[in-house]
């Protein structure tokens, strides 16, 4: 062992005491705080926000007057969804179509030798799903007792509606942006005769003249909606200790085909030509 006596105290060695505190700071109640709810984490699939979106040929286009075309068309659709709890039966799925977006693309004159676009209308939307399903509770060998659920799901879908070949629109309008400038007279250097002057441009001016024309868009009018949808589990498991071949899933996979039916309305008069 060392003996301390060998190893005096350090002469700069020192001790800090502790921090001075207010009485009115002490007398300060502590705050309570308010534990935060933990939301329940979304099961179902992050839909992507950028995607190659399906291109869809109208089943029937019709012309209803002379600003206006009737378009119906059949949009393919699949998704998965997953319940927040186990289902033992689904009792009923109550569907609806809202339209969001109805976006019109006019083609592009081109000249001779270039490739030719036709009109697109890029329409998007959701499948509102009120999914009403069974949660069994209690079950015996032979019965199964449970309680009414609901689930609410708003399905996006999108596609690019081809308006075709024989649908001709007003021409587009477009911007114009030009510069401009003013001839100016300069004199010779010193020694010349001041009758003798230079006609130029000023490069140091920067006019421009700018000219917008706002084209108009057509109104979209949703006539008619039919959803013809197909649903398979994905995930059975056997009802433990219940009765023979009865099931629980969570895990939906849906196949959907989407009849719309929609009215364009245009500003200006359309043409429209049946030879195919």
């Amino acid at each position: 062992m060392t003996d301390n006596k060998y190893y005096p105290p350090c002469p700069h060695q020192w001790t800090q005491p502790a921090p001075f505190i207010p009485t009115w700071v002490r007398e300060i109640p502590t705050p309570i705080v308010c534990p935060q709810p933990i939301l329940p984490v979304s099961p179902n699939p992050t839909f992507l926000s950028t995607a190659t979106l399906q291109m869809c040929t109208p089943l029937q286009f019709e012309k209803s007057g002379p600003h206006s075309v009737v378009v119906t068309v059949s949009i393919p659709a699949e998704s998965i969804i997953t319940l927040p709890t186990r289902a033992i039966d689904i009792k009923m799925i109550k569907k609806s179509l809202k339209i969001t977006q109805s976006r019109f693309f006019n083609c592009i004159p081109s000249e001779p030798g270039i490739p030719h676009d036709t009109p697109k209308l890029f329409l998007g939307g959701l499948v509102r799903k009120d999914i009403q399903y069974s949660e069994a509770l209690h079950q015996t060998s032979t019965t199964v007792s449970g309680i009414m659920k609901d689930f609410v799901v708003d399905i996006p879908i999108s596609c690019v509606i081809d308006l075709g070949k024989h649908l001709m629109f007003a021409p587009i309008h477009y911007d114009q942006l030009r510069e401009y400038g003013f001839a100016k007279s300069t004199s010779h250097s010193s020694g010349c005769s001041c009758k003798d002057h230079i006609r130029s441009c000023d490069h140091k001016e920067f006019n421009i003249l700018s000219q917008k024309f706002y084209n108009q868009l057509p109104t979209c009018q949703l006539l008619f909606s039919q959803i013809n949808e197909l649903d398979d589990a994905l995930d059975h498991l056997p009802l433990q200790d219940g009765p023979l071949e009865e099931c629980t899933f969570t895990t939906l996979q849906e196949k959907m085909t989407i009849l719309i039916q929609l009215r364009l309305t245009f500003p200006n008069q359309i043409d429209h030509s049946d030879n195919h």
